[in-house]
């Protein structure tokens, strides 16, 4: 088996050999084309498939846990997997649905697990690699293909959504294939870059038409992975009015295959687009983003030439200034690759009449349209669709160094061809240098990116992983409701512990303990419990960095100050205690006590009502955070309650936040009136 290091130089000695066969003149091999290739794919899976089971988390794991986002992915795919099918998901802001059923059909084959959530982007990012490949293969030749796929194989940007379980990285798989194949089709044309010389073969073929409407297919595919998408017809569109203005004779020649290629793109888009219009709605984030492009339509433009500025710089100056996007600040490129981007973008504008050069202008121009029209600009995932051709750029400049030799007598091709050899492999090697620091180093130890990838849960969930106690444990975070439950369903590989969810801030809850063992209680260091809940477990706790363990014993003696018995069937209150305030007039903070008695699973509110003499409610309070979903009998809860003003009288009960309905007690009464007075 080779070391990292003998694969590497393998890796680079197959660049070598691919290009001294072009300084030979010599074609290069299919057999040998495909070795290189492999080589490429292979460096390209290790940057994205070493350490991506990361639960439990090493140090320096990327990512160091798991993001909202993923988990909202989660939570799509087991809707898809019990039989709830859409073409469009209206949850998480909005999510196309085909990336969504790729992520589900792989739950079902390989587990249902973080690793598995993110092995689809995996596959895709390495996809992209060989999508780069060919594409760069048929615009420019083998040469470029393999470079723009080396890049692309170890530089951040791409290694980086590679690694998360988000949809936008299958977005420039589908489009590049939907550009290889309308470059294949195009390439038919006699007249057209790549096309054999002395070619006869009309462009209506069966070959032709066939890979049109793989073009039409891909396109319209891509429309259903990620909201960018919906530049790719933009382009196309834009392309064809382009053919239709400077190269109408090929346009002629095609027509019949570009009118296949929309009517297969609408028939594949039309499904997503009938939805969208139909639920307006149903774009819940756009309406969030778009404050720029709000802006341009009321006439003023100055929040897209803004944004336009921060996307030009984005290549070698700044990048995207979000720590959740990128090592923040960080540009896509090195300054002596980002030069040479920004000489391509003026080369392509040079040579505009070239298809190939119009080709990739027009990708780059529509490709940032997402992020030109929404805040937080540059966005590296809303302009990730430039991916399949962003190395095309500098290399269609080096592409022209050894032509030089044509130009002037002093100068050799070959050796010109060896120094852009010698500096694309330096190049290189520190683009996969600054990825593996960048992604491996710095960005997973930022508390930013720690903090939104719930580093502390996925702590957590180590160890109680590694602890041989079973039985319940108590989990504190952000949001006990909806995504601390699948977090730990997903980062936790035991299934024999029995989890309750709060939120520290404002509740705490004790479950029952079970066969004599301590009550364990977890919450994430930089989530700390409020001041009262923390004096009621403070003897017992244990810090371990990123959390905080409680291991309460079972004879602690936690009770209220003032007890009560009040039974509302499923929750009996035991008491309460003034916290803060309470005098007539005065804001009123109380602990309140309850004691599960029965496990209802349905969803409960605590009410703390300030009403005057004629029973008016003046003030409330109503909150309960610890979801009853997840209660069992003998679980202890305490709750904080605040009211801004105290006036005659406070009254205390339970109700379903459904429709409103209280709980009554055993005398029939839907409350309990409580004394503070001091």
């Amino acid at each position: 088996m080779m070391s990292g290091h003998d694969s590497d130089g393998a890796f680079l000695m197959a660049l070598g050999e691919a290009t001294q066969s072009r300084r030979q003149g010599t074609a290069i091999s299919p057999y040998r084309l495909k070795v290189w290739l492999v080589l490429i794919l292979l460096v390209a899976s290790a940057f994205r498939f070493i350490g991506l089971d990361n639960f439990p988390s090493p140090a320096g794991a990327t990512p160091p846990g798991l993001e909202h986002d993923e988990v909202a992915h989660w939570l799509i795919n087991q809707d898809i997997l019990a039989g709830n099918h859409a073409v469009y998901f209206t949850e998480a802001y909005g999510h196309e649905a085909l990336y969504h059923y790729v992520q589900a059909g792989f739950g079902a084959l390989v587990g249902d697990h973080a690793l598995a959530l993110r092995l689809p982007s995996a596959y895709f990012g390495i996809l992209l690699v060989a999508v780069a490949f060919a594409l760069g293969r048929k615009m420019f030749g083998p040469r470029e293909g393999l470079w723009s796929a080396a890049f692309l194989a170890v530089l951040f940007w791409p290694v980086f959504y590679s690694r998360l379980a988000l949809r936008a990285i299958s977005l420039p798989v589908l489009s590049g294939l939907a550009a290889c194949f309308w470059w294949q089709a195009m390439s038919r044309d006699p007249q057209g870059p790549g096309a054999t010389k002395g070619e006869t073969q009309p462009d209506n073929s069966r070959m032709g038409q066939l890979a049109f409407a793989l073009a039409g297919l891909f396109a319209g595919l891509s429309l259903h992975t990620y909201m960018a998408a919906r530049a790719v017809p933009i382009f196309f569109a834009l392309y064809t009015a382009y053919l239709f203005l400077w190269h109408r004779p090929s346009f002629r020649r095609t027509q019949r295959g570009l009118l296949l290629f929309w009517l297969v793109l609408a028939v594949v888009a039309t499904p997503l687009v009938i939805f969208l219009a139909t639920n307006p709605n149903s774009e819940v984030r756009i309406a969030e983003v778009d404050a720029p492009l709000r802006s341009f339509l009321a006439g003023d433009i100055g929040p897209v030439l803004d944004n336009a500025l921060k996307i030009a710089a984005m290549f070698g100056i700044r990048g995207d200034p979000l720590w959740r996007q990128n090592v923040a600040g960080r540009p896509v490129f090195d300054p002596i690759m980002g030069a040479l981007f920004y000489a391509g973008v003026l080369l392509s504008l040079w040579r505009l009449r070239d298809r190939r050069y119009a080709f990739l202008l027009l990708w780059l121009a529509t490709a940032v349209i997402p992020s030109l029209v929404t805040i937080d600009a540059p966005s590296s995932i809303r302009i990730i669709n430039l991916l399949p051709v962003l190395m095309l750029f500098p290399l269609a400049v080096i592409h022209k160094v050894p032509h030089l030799s044509t130009v002037r007598e002093k100068f050799s091709t070959e050796l010109l061809t060896r120094l852009v050899d010698a500096g694309l492999i330096i190049l290189l090697l520190f683009t996969a240098f600054n990825t593996w620091s960048g992604l491996w180093q710095v960005w997973p130890r930022n508390e930013e990116v720690r903090f939104v990838w719930q580093a502390a849960l996925t702590e957590a969930a180590a160890y109680l992983d590694s602890v041989p106690e079973s039985g319940p444990v108590a989990v504190g975070g952000w949001t006990p409701e909806t995504m601390d439950a699948p977090t730990m369903a997903l980062t936790l590989r035991r299934e024999d512990l029995s989890l309750r969810f709060f939120d520290p801030s404002h509740s705490l809850i004790l479950p029952a303990p079970a066969n004599g063992q301590n009550i364990r209680v977890v919450r994430p260091a930089i989530l700390p419990l409020a001041p009262y809940l923390q004096s009621l477990v403070s003897p017992w706790e244990q810090d371990w960095g990123e959390f905080a363990l409680y291991a309460v014993p079972v004879d602690a003696n936690i009770t209220p100050a003032v007890p009560l018995a009040a039974d509302f069937g499923e929750l009996q209150l035991t008491g309460y205690d003034v916290v803060d305030g309470c005098a007539a007039g005065e804001a009123c903070t109380v602990a309140t006590y309850w004691r599960v008695m029965e496990a209802t699973g349905e969803p409960r509110r605590v009410f703390l009502h300030a009403v005057d003499g004629a029973g008016e409610v003046v003030s409330q309070d109503d909150r309960l955070g610890a979801p009853a979903e997840y209660w069992q009998p003998g679980d202890q809860i305490v709750q904080l309650l605040t009211v801004p003003t105290t006036t005659s009288e406070l009254r205390l009960g339970v109700y379903d936040p459904r429709d409103g309905r209280r709980l009554s007690r055993e005398t029939g009464e839907e409350f309990v009136i409580l004394d503070v007075a001091k």
